[in-house]
């Protein structure tokens, strides 16, 4: 059963299928690896064409790029100069920013591409991308699908805090609209059971797989990347920097040669005093076993 199949299991179009699906991320599409396979999923597995509406930023996969069955619609993004304006506005912007997305977002959702027979929305962002995609799939006669990553009221309460009213109108949204979806998908049970008990809300837990092009990486991929990061990881960042102190000695340091591997001639080897190397979401550090 493809994953077209899972969603669709309790919904059919009044007007027959359209052999169309839409993902929506009110986001970088780059960054949403899962709403990626989400649109490959629908392409080969249930022979979809597949529009997908998002911000631009980071490259998607070349699988997603390369499909002819898939169709990237990107919008424009939120411009900064509105980010560094003085906190006096920050509630104007937190009223007016949503109201734009959301007829940016309709705009796309309801002319830019054919009517599809789903949208698959991811969430967060709640606000506007519920209400926009609720209305769009009632005006399309669309069945509404919501993909379930996190809670968007929670995310604003870290920067806003929890007891702000924007909010408690954030949460009464989300609540409000989710309830309203043909049908809702999740990462894991815990998140199944929350939307269960305390929103009303029957969720099925759709697992990651990721597609076949997610793979170790080759040595030949490491080297190209380390070349490419070489001058950041030696870059000197103070009397502390044990990254640029790695470099002390090597006078025969040459251009196919990192951290990491090196390459000799035709073939790329891996360092055998190579540094231990630890990535986190803060930053990326190494040293030396």
């Amino acid at each position: 059963m493809s994953e077209f199949d899972v969603i669709m299991n309790d919904y059919e179009g009044q007007n027959g299928k359209r052999g169309r699906a839409c993902v929506v991320v009110l986001g970088d599409l780059g960054r949403s690896p899962r709403m990626q396979y989400h649109a490959l999923s629908l392409a080969r597995q249930a022979s979809l064409e597949v529009d997908i509406i998002a911000y631009g930023g980071s490259e998607p996969h070349v699988a997603v790029l390369s499909h002819p069955s898939i169709h990237i619609h990107t919008m424009t993004q939120w411009p900064k100069i509105f980010q560094g304006l003085p906190r006096i506005f920050r509630p104007i912007m937190l009223l007016l920013k949503p109201i734009i997305q959301f007829f940016v977002l309709l705009w796309f959702l309801c002319l830019k591409i054919p009517s599809p027979d789903v949208f698959i929305v991811q969430n967060p962002p709640s606000v506007p991308t519920l209400v926009a995609v609720r209305w769009a799939s009632s005006l399309r006669n669309s069945a509404f699908i919501i993909d379930w990553h996190n809670f968007g009221y929670t995310l604003l309460g870290l920067s806003l805090g929890r007891n702000s009213r924007f909010v408690s109108v954030y949460r009464w949204i989300e609540n409000r609209y989710g309830k309203m979806a043909d049908g809702s998908l999740c990462v894991t049970k815990a998140m199944q059971h929350e939307l269960a008990q305390n929103w009303g809300i029957n969720a099925t837990v759709l697992y990651d797989q990721p597609p076949e092009f997610f793979h170790p990486t080759s040595l030949e991929e490491k080297h190209k990347l380390f070349c490419r990061l070489d001058k950041d990881l030696c870059q000197p960042l103070g009397s502390g920097d044990c990254v640029s102190g790695g470099r002390l000695g090597m006078e025969n340091y040459e251009l196919d040669e990192t951290l990491f591997p090196t390459q000799v001639g035709t073939g790329i080897f891996l360092k055998p005093n190579r540094a231990a190397l630890v990535v986190s979401s803060i930053r990326c550090i190494w040293a030396r076993i």
